[in-house]
C-alpha cells in the first residue's frame, strides 16, 4: 500500500469518473479526495470503504501487495524438462515450491507416448502448431492450429494421433500439474 493515492486515482480514471463524481457518491469533498489521491491525506477505513464502493471495487483491492500477486518469469529462467523421449515441456509458471493456482506450459511433442493422463481440475489446450486427435473419455476431438479445448482433467484424456509435423501446444491447468 505504498502508493494508495495513485491506485485510487488509477481506479477512478479507469471507471471514467471525475473527482466530482466520486465526491457525490461518497459524500466526501473534492478537496479531500484530491488530497487522498496525491497521498497528502490518509483515509480512514470508513472513507476507503466509501471510495471502493463508489469505484466498484472491493476494499481489499487497496491492500493487495503486487509483489505477491504478480510474478515475472524471464524466458531464460523458465524450466524445461523432457517427460519422455517425444515430449518436452517449457514451464511458463514456476510451480516448484510454490502454491500457484494456475499451471502453464508449452509442450512440444514429436512422438506422443499414447499414455492416458488424469489431472485434477480444469485443463485448457491451445494448438500453436500442427494438429492432433485428442480424446477426452470416449470423445475424439480433431484439433488444428488455433483450436482450443477446455475440459475436466479428472476425466481420462490422451493424444490418439498427431500429424507428422511438429505438434506444439499451450497448456494451462488449474490447479497446476506437478512434473
Amino acid at each position: 500500500m505504498a502508493d494508495l493515492g495513485s491506485a485510487i486515482r488509477f481506479m477512478r480514471k479507469n471507471q471514467k469518473l471525475s473527482l466530482k463524481d466520486v465526491a457525490e457518491k461518497t459524500e466526501l469533498t473534492i478537496s479531500h479526495l484530491s488530497q487522498i489521491e496525491r497521498n497528502l491525506a490518509s483515509p480512514s477505513l470508513i472513507t476507503l470503504e466509501k471510495i471502493a464502493s463508489a469505484l466498484g471495487y472491493p476494499i481489499s483491492s487497496f491492500f493487495v501487495n503486487p509483489q505477491f500477486t504478480s510474478t515475472h518469469i524471464p524466458a531464460e529462467t523458465q524450466r524445461t524438462i523432457q517427460i519422455n523421449p517425444g515430449t518436452t515441456l517449457r514451464f511458463l509458471i514456476n510451480n516448484v515450491g510454490q502454491r500457484n493456482q494456475l499451471g502453464a506450459y508449452i509442450a512440444e511433442i514429436t512422438d506422443p507416448a499414447g499414455e492416458i493422463m488424469i489431472h485434477h481440475g480444469a485443463k485448457l489446450i491451445y494448438i500453436l502448431e500442427g494438429e492432433m486427435h485428442f480424446n477426452v473419455a470416449q470423445k475424439d476431438f480433431h484439433l488444428t492450429e488455433g483450436d482450443s479445448l477446455l475440459f475436466n482433467g479428472n476425466v481420462p484424456h490422451w493424444i490418439s494421433h498427431k500429424s507428422k509435423s511438429r505438434l506444439k501446444l499451450f497448456v494451462a491447468t488449474t490447479p497446476p500439474e506437478i512434473f
